[in-house]
């Protein structure tokens, strides 16, 4: 398309081809991307221009609910999958994670603008029809088992705040709920007392726990005073903030890691698991160790509004090769497998910290990201790769001296 045809078009309705042609006109350098996946990309977001990809990792067994599942992890640090990997096999061996996910709904909330003369007591009676009318609306989520199950309200000065708890079935249920929200608002802004509505909008409240935790014996983490550092951590994370969150950072590791892998919305879950961390009104850590007669046994409890169906899910090629590796899930196994993943990464971590510290294995994977930037041939990135593992130099300076070195004795 010729330069004043586009400019006649708003940046977001150019193809994108023709916004990548614009960039490079502009001076920028953009990678190379296949035509087809570029098309199908353009149908999933806005503006698109290009593809950012994660390597996908799994973790070949981890035992949940006594079911072995192959978990996908869609993460860059190399680190992650390892740490989870590691604890997947102490966890198996000790029988696995014992996981529960409580799947009551997610909220949305109306605010409401109201009058002087507003009565919420003969406002809540209204409650139960309202429900009747979105179930009969939004029939087809009922029919997959879901639907609107409760109302509740509250009023402050001329405000008046309606929660609204939706079953979204297997979907994570955002924008249905939004459309429920939305349909609930405006029946209600027609009544006499009522002047408008503020919003109606879903609530990234943390709902939907799921709790996952795991019985050790402590021969197989390294013995009782190992158990004993792991649980101090732990109470420091309790306490501490600046443990806590880098605790919590950890746990996230692994959440994060299958949420991006099957689709789901991570910021959502980020978001309501700060608020969780914060419901006593101290930021602390999400997971407990305790010793328990001859066991060191460890909890987490997440909040994951996650779906597996639903939104991009079904449209994207990469999420479907995640749930073929998973095997047939409902959300509520999906929910477990990924908070006994986010324990797994928050184990590891403890236990690296409480032996040989964590920045030794850490770095020692991180050396391929070193040697990934090398101007240098593949058998010589495997060569500098050996010799930074072998001295325990894990600096770029470090990977330069290497590589001068091999090509030195290769003269």
């Amino acid at each position: 398309m010729k330069s004043e045809e586009l400019s006649k078009k708003k940046f977001y309705q150019w193809l994108p081809e023709e916004r990548r042609e614009f960039l490079k006109n502009e001076g920028i350098e953009l990678s190379e991307v296949d035509s087809g996946a570029l098309d199908r990309l353009d149908k999933l977001s806005e503006n698109v221009i290009g593809q950012v990809r994660l390597p996908l990792g799994i973790l070949p067994r981890l035992i949940v609910n006594q079911q072995a599942y192959r978990v996908p992890m869609a993460v860059e640090e190399p680190s992650v999958v390892a740490a989870a990997n590691h604890a997947a096999k102490i966890f198996n061996k000790n029988g696995g994670v014992v996981a529960n996910s409580i799947r009551n709904g997610i909220y949305g909330q109306i605010v409401l603008e109201v009058s002087d003369d507003f009565d919420l007591t003969n406002f809540r009676e209204e409650f139960p029809q309202l429900v009747e009318l979105a179930n009969q609306k939004f029939a087809s989520l009922v029919n997959h088992g879901g639907g609107v199950r409760e109302i509740e309200a509250s009023k402050k000065a001329n405000l008046v705040f309606i929660r609204v708890l939706v079953d979204p079935a297997e979907a994570m249920g955002a924008n249905k709920t939004n459309a429920i929200l939305e349909f609930l608002g405006n029946k209600l802004e027609k009544q006499v007392d009522i002047k408008h509505t503020l919003y109606a909008i879903l609530s990234n409240y943390p709902t939907q726990l799921t709790t996952a935790k795991v019985s050790l014996a402590l021969d197989s983490i390294g013995g009782l005073e190992i158990a004993k550092k792991i649980v101090l951590l732990s109470e420091i994370g309790q306490n501490d903030i600046y443990r806590a969150v880098t605790n919590n950072k950890g746990i996230m590791n692994g959440v994060d890691s299958v949420l991006v892998a099957t689709g789901n919305d991570y910021r959502g879950v980020e978001a309501a698991t700060a608020v969780l961390a914060n419901e006593n009104g101290t930021y602390t850590s999400l997971s407990k160790w305790n010793i328990e007669g001859d066991k060191l046994s460890g909890t987490v409890t997440i909040p994951l509004a996650i779906g597996v169906v639903g939104g991009s899910i079904k449209s994207r090629k990469d999420v479907q090769q995640s749930f073929n590796l998973l095997g047939h899930v409902s959300a509520k196994q999906l929910a477990e497998i990924i908070a006994a993943t986010g324990l797994a990464n928050n184990f590891s971590a403890l236990l690296a910290i409480s032996t040989k510290g964590i920045q030794a294995g850490h770095m020692k994977l991180q050396a391929r990201n070193l040697v990934a930037t090398l101007n240098a041939t593949e058998d010589e990135k495997a060569e500098v790769l050996e010799k930074l593992q072998q001295s325990k130099q894990y600096t770029q300076e470090a990977a330069m001296k290497f590589l001068k070195e091999i090509r030195k004795d290769k003269k």
